[in-house]
């Protein structure tokens, strides 16, 4: 099972309207109800909840794998004990939680909260490549001082994987000193308007071949990828993002067996009218449905 860094809910039902227990489980859900460092509009913290809820009420048929959510074998654990404002404790439970989950054979499905908290997870992995969808590269080296903001994340992520390990699709919000980092370490990314101008498909194409040579995926799929227009409950929106259904087409094309863990973050409910977190809860069923499908 896992440490104490959890607190598990007396919840009879969990993610997608139902709980399988964990020895039989293949997939196991965890929320992180954290959002100290966000530096726009927080409120992300209250994205585990919000997407349990919609997520009850969603249909589960995947046209994309012709499989039904309810066949997946998933556990919800509830949610880490956060410590606010402390977001190097947080990520340690974070790590040590993803490492009882791998360690016990199954596939950890992380909740955010904000996207600081995937760092926890790729330090449990350490030898994985890193697939981040997100409107921003999240490479500053600091972001008010803070080396552990969600605006930092890929940059300490790099640190833990190399930067060869990490691709970044769809960044659209950026300032100079990214841009002049990502050229001089040649980190891989496919922008928003690379991905409108092309079509899914091309750039699904170029991903594949990006990734052909990885021999385990890391998933993290920031909702803000997503043009404001289908997800407005974001900390940051962007605008000229790309749609919902480029986002599952690009997954399909990168989700097979290698996927050892994912996570969805940055929903924040209280931008948003429901449809985020829906969204949101979509991504995960179909995640979960792709994995599984692949073999995984």
């Amino acid at each position: 099972m896992v440490r104490e860094s959890f607190y598990i809910d007396s919840l009879s039902k969990g993610f997608g309207g139902f709980q399988t227990d964990f020895s039989k489980a293949d997939f196991v859900f965890f929320g992180v109800p954290f959002d100290s460092s966000s530096s726009f509009r927080p409120g992300s913290r209250f994205g585990p909840r919000a997407l349990r809820e919609v997520s009850a009420n969603l249909e589960t048929w995947s046209w994309r794998t012709g499989m039904d959510f309810e066949g997946i074998k998933l556990h919800d654990l509830g949610d880490v004990a956060v410590v606010h404002g402390d977001s190097a404790e947080t990520i340690r439970r974070v790590s040590e939680t993803v490492e009882d989950i791998i360690g016990s054979k199954k596939i950890p499905v992380m909740a955010g909260g904000e996207h600081s908290m995937t760092l926890g997870a790729v330090k449990a992995f350490k030898d994985v490549t890193v697939v981040s969808f997100d409107a921003h590269f999240d490479l500053r080296d600091d972001y008010l001082s803070n080396k552990l903001s969600h605006a930092s994340v890929m940059r300490r992520s790099s640190e833990e994987v190399g930067p060869g390990n990490i691709v970044i699709v769809g960044p659209r919000g950026t300032y100079r000193d990214e841009v002049d980092f990502v050229r001089k370490k040649g980190i891989c990314y496919l922008s928003s308007l690379d991905i409108i101008r092309s079509g899914s498909q091309p750039a699904g194409k170029w991903l594949r071949e990006k990734l052909k040579g990885a021999k385990k995926l890391y998933v993290s799929v920031d909702i803000d990828v997503l043009d404001p227009a289908y997800a407005p409950g974001v900390g940051n929106p962007e605008p000229e993002g790309i749609s919902t259904t480029a986002l599952l087409d690009l997954l399909h094309e990168v989700v097979d067996g290698r996927v050892v863990g994912f996570d969805l973050v940055e929903v924040s409910p209280p931008y948003d009218n429901g449809s985020t977190a829906a969204v949101g809860s979509k991504i995960i069923f179909e995640i979960c449905s792709m994995i599984k499908s692949s073999g995984g």
